[in-house]
């Protein structure tokens, strides 16, 4: 079975991930039952950064594909949406990528036709493709910024390149069952 690579740039009743206490506040529908995962950091002795992950996983023509959200509520500090700031949040996940021992990675920012957010939150929206020991595999991801309560989400779902079409169906399912 190819497995899915978990891509992290960091309540339930059948699949629904309701994300509304002080640190997370969104909903958003899985296909299938997630685990949620948190932590805080301390970014600074004023800033902290309360980070909630909710992953869903599972197995389509014999590949595993990963449904990861993310919220990452910022206090002390707020996010600003700068060029210079979605840039950085890029560059991250490439180096997650990177350290996590994927080669060839490819960044594809998706255009303004072709993206499948269209909501009111500034966001990027971005395909990542790498290789992870001769598992190809393609990650569609939307980063959204949510100023009012100064938190980014990032929804993305990742999987073998030979089920890309099922990939993309469940990121288009998750992006639109998402709002605040």
């Amino acid at each position: 079975m190819y497995k899915a690579l978990l891509f992290t740039a960091s309540l339930l009743v059948s699949g629904v991930a309701v994300a509304n206490d002080s640190a997370c506040q969104f909903d958003i529908k899985f296909s299938s039952l997630p685990k949620v995962n948190s932590q805080t950091v301390n970014a600074s002795p004023t800033v902290k950064v309360d980070i909630k992950q909710y992953l869903a996983t599972k197995v389509v023509k014999g590949a595993e594909i990963a449904s990861n959200v993310m919220c990452q509520h910022l206090t002390g500090h707020a996010y600003t949406g700068s060029e210079q700031e979605w840039a950085g949040f890029i560059d991250n996940g490439i180096k997650g990528l990177l350290r996590a021992g994927v080669t060839d990675v490819q960044f594809t920012k998706v255009g303004t036709n072709d993206a499948v957010y269209n909501g009111e939150l500034a966001n990027i929206e971005y395909i990542f493709t790498g290789d992870n020991g001769g598992n190809k595999q393609v990650i569609h991801n939307l980063a959204l910024l949510d100023k009012k309560n100064n938190q980014v989400i990032t929804i993305s779902v990742s999987g073998n390149e030979k089920v890309s079409d099922e990939i993309k169906s469940e990121y288009t399912q998750l992006v639109n069952s998402f709002s605040l």
